[in-house]
């Protein structure tokens, strides 16, 4: 296949080894019927994106306690609204689907030591380090804590282990991830997802664990600090909801040029984004924004996302979970959302920003108490292919191909 970086020639990034089959491996992912409600799937992704953030989300509901060059992954797709890879631990191998998610950076998955009272927990794949020759014991303790007030707690706990991870054929020798015994069962317990593999900045590893795609590139399994994601948005499927291609860029999943924008901050995959045009109101100037596969929706601030519900005439303008209901057979009428980045348009059309499940149309656009960024999440991403490059922190996008 051939690879590119910027079609338009105006940033040559990385002499990528184009000729050679073995300069990039593709890791696909899979997908899966939704087992629930849009209404409720929404909610509990709000809840994990309060978690995610430590922010309060808009829900009132509360969140219970309890060798080559480039290689690439098959994503599982989970009914549009999340993508999850296979990935191994331990010697011999351990199996897990694990979300991906550039919104964060660690690697943690269930404990075999969680108590069978965490249904979470044990209705997922658990590590067993007794069963791993390679494991190498740390038994630091490791919390991800959500809200940032009077409401915070702990959201998921456990302690940090080692082991060989492998994905896509790498092997990352000793790489440190969390082993969790307690998770909350509102948003785990049905998720088609084990864990987590967090491929933001090191800055927000929690416990300044080393991220495993920066384990990749330090012990030379990829050549180039760079990955990209395409995502399939057609449907549910175990192997075909898209590919994370680590150490480099796929050009036959886009058309047309990559735009590149520079990070502005270094954690998440943050960038200032010019204008968001929806009928004519603009609800962004210079402000900043992140892109994130670990969020299936696209959050904005309180006060656009109101005015959004007006231009889409919302069903329930006033309800306080942050799912807002579309009349579906208004979506062909809607007005284009136009995202302006890098001096380039990436337009959203409505068949792209609400999401249909069934006969209940669901609005993309939410919001987080606490937080002024925009956050483009799957909606966003299964329009456009992206790439995140290390090296050079920046971020390219281009229009995916479907």
């Amino acid at each position: 296949m051939e690879l590119k970086w910027n079609c338009c020639g105006l940033m040559l990034l990385l002499a990528l080894c184009a000729a050679q089959v073995e300069c990039r491996k593709h890791l696909k992912v899979g997908r899966r019927q939704n087992p629930q409600s849009s209404h409720h799937n929404v909610r509990n992704e709000l809840k994990s994106l309060a978690i995610k953030h430590k922010m309060n989300g808009t829900t009132s509901e509360t969140v219970k306690t309890k060798n080559s060059a480039s290689s690439g992954a098959s994503l599982g797709n989970a009914f549009n609204t999340e993508y999850y890879l296979p990935v191994t631990i331990g010697t011999p191998p351990q199996k897990f689907n694990l979300l991906i998610d550039t919104g964060s950076s660690n690697l943690w998955v269930p404990s075999s030591k969680c108590a069978a009272t965490v249904k979470s927990c044990v209705s997922h794949n658990q590590y067993d380090s007794e069963s791993s020759s390679s494991y190498v014991a740390n038994g630091t303790a490791f919390t991800i804590e959500y809200a940032s007030n009077s409401q915070g707690g702990v959201a998921l706990s456990g302690f940090l282990s080692q082991d060989t991870v492998t994905i896509a054929d790498f092997a990352i020798q000793n790489q440190v991830f969390a082993e969790i015994t307690d998770e909350p069962e509102a948003s785990f317990l049905s998720s088609p997802f084990d864990g987590m593999f967090g491929l933001g900045y090191g800055s927000i590893s929690i416990g300044g664990v080393t991220p495993p795609f920066y384990n990749l590139v330090a012990q030379g399994l990829i050549k180039h600090p760079v990955f990209s994601i395409y995502l399939n948005r057609n449907g549910t499927s175990a192997t075909d909801g898209g590919e994370l291609i680590l150490g480099g860029i796929d050009s036959t999943l886009f058309t047309g040029c990559l735009t590149y924008v520079p990070v502005s901050q270094q954690g998440y995959w943050q960038f200032v984004m010019s204008s968001a045009l929806l009928a004519g109101h603009n609800f962004c100037t210079k402000c900043q924004a992140i892109l994130d596969v670990g969020t299936s929706l696209i959050v904005a601030p309180a006060a656009a996302v109101a005015k959004i519900n007006q231009i889409l005439n919302v069903l329930n303008p006033t309800d306080t979970s942050g799912v807002f209901l579309v009349n579906c057979s208004t979506i062909s009428s809607l007005p284009t959302m136009v995202f302006t980045i890098a001096r380039n348009e990436f337009p959203l059309q409505p068949s792209d920003y609400v999401l249909q499940y069934g006969e209940k149309c669901v609005s993309s656009f939410t919001s987080l108490a606490g937080s002024d960024l925009w956050i483009l999440g799957e909606v966003f991403m299964g329009a456009y292919y992206t790439v995140y490059d290390l090296g050079y922190n920046q971020i390219g996008m281009a229009k995916a191909l479907h």
